[in-house]
């Protein structure tokens, strides 16, 4: 029988394999989301989508020294200096073991205090959100390793089994009653496994022990720090609404909210497999002085595509869709749901673009991004008369920021 994907080049390849993978986890992450939505009465489901969206805000911005390694790791082997890879991932191995120490103790001491602000009864619930956050430096570390040395399957295999097993343990955990705290607790043990299987492929990769380090951090801190605000901001832009919509709005309200945008997770993390294949793919196109554009071109087209499948199927059969996914269907969320599925068609090739910036060391973007995520922020806090009037503001700041980006990318082009 013949081989389906003999006459693919191995770029398409390894996003049908990241796509396929990533897709999967994002129906465990959707069953996930979907069983807390059942289980949860809607004010428990709002307050944990609020540490959800606190976990994402600050996993993503650590998450950014996933990126720095994957372009170093990506340029070591587009080099074939495997060597430094293996000096890199050691080092930072070590340091981020101190940091997760240092970060558990910094939201353990205060998290009564954090769970007082946002009105959370539950005390357990701050010191699993510490300990979720302090992982968030090393799991980011054997991520960027794996995917800068494009061992996709390896890759895709340990995202699946996180994904499998948080569902699994969620259901066991709500089941015993621990609602928020379950919840929170399944995507802690998840992480915890996801740095055990993480680790087998870059076993020969990693040191415990002190060797020779001769990795220009100086230079790695000076990429990562830009990087760091870049990923803070575009979070920023795609979860913060939450934590406001949370403050502003009755629980009832924040929970039809963060129902819709339950789905529009959907539209934001559904292309996530062809930025995790493009990165390393135009970082050592970079490092070898060969064209990126086209690659770039064909990563925005294939996100194009599945936002707009994604959005037609749902502007289609709204009721159906949310009925699906959250057992709950007001007309307020079907509204809330077709603004997202605008908002974060746009703000996923804003992600495509970003990442591409970031992968040629190019930082051109950083101003505009982190000016235009004062302004939505100030927006909301200034127009929020009703949760359409805040979704609105994310519309069109997401259609701003991707045609900015856009126009950036091709300026270069053009002049080169």
């Amino acid at each position: 029988m013949q081989n389906p994907l003999k006459n693919i080049d191995q770029f398409t390849k390894n996003i049908i394999i990241v796509f396929l993978g990533t897709s999967l986890v994002n129906v465990f992450n959707l069953i996930y989301q979907l069983l807390i939505a059942h289980k949860l009465s809607i004010s428990d489901f709002a307050a944990f989508n609020t540490l959800l969206s606190i976990y994402t805000l600050i996993f993503s911005s650590l998450g950014t020294i996933q990126l720095a390694v994957a372009k170093y790791c990506a340029e070591f082997k587009a080099k074939n200096e495997l060597t430094k890879a293996k000096i890199l991932l050691s080092g930072l191995f070590r340091k981020t073991a101190v940091l997760t120490i240092v970060t558990f103790l910094i939201f353990w001491i205060p998290s009564g205090y954090i769970m007082n602000i946002l009105k959370i009864s539950s005390l357990t619930c701050g010191y699993i959100l510490a300990g979720a956050l302090a992982l968030s430096w090393i799991l980011p570390v054997l991520l960027g390793g794996v995917q800068g040395l494009e061992l996709f399957g390896w890759y895709t295999s340990a995202y699946v089994t996180m994904g499998a097993l948080k569902l699994a343990l969620a259901f066991i955990f709500i089941a015993l009653g621990f609602n928020i705290s379950g919840a929170l607790g399944a995507l802690l043990a998840s992480s915890l496994i996801g740095i055990i299987i993480f680790y087998f492929p870059l076993r020969h990769f990693l040191f415990l022990k002190n060797t020779e380090d001769s990795t220009d951090y100086k230079e790695m801190f000076l990429y990562l720090f830009p990087v760091a605000i870049s990923y803070f901001c575009f979070f920023s832009l795609v979860g913060f609404d939450m934590v406001l919509v949370r403050h502003f709005f009755s629980e009832e309200n924040s929970g039809l909210y963060s129902l819709a945008q339950m789905l529009g997770k959907i539209f934001l993390f559904l292309p996530a497999a062809i930025s995790i294949v493009m990165f390393p793919r135009t970082s050592g196109l970079k490092a070898r002085n060969l064209d990126t554009i086209v690659t770039l071109k064909r990563s925005l087209l294939y996100t194009v595509i599945l936002c707009i499948i994604a959005s037609l199927v749902y502007n289609l059969f709204p009721g159906l869709i949310l009925k699906l996914l959250t057992g709950k269907v007001y007309l307020e969320s079907i509204v809330l749901g077709r603004l997202f599925s605008i908002s974060m068609s746009f703000f996923a090739l804003l992600f495509i673009l970003i990442s591409y910036f970031i992968s040629l060391g190019d930082l051109r973007f950083i101003k505009y991004l982190f000016v235009f995520t004062l302004l939505e922020l100030f927006a909301i806090v200034l127009f929020h008369k009703s949760l359409t009037q805040v979704q609105l503001v994310l519309c069109a700041n997401a259609i701003l920021l991707f045609f900015i980006h856009l126009t950036l990318v091709f300026k270069k082009s053009h002049k080169e």
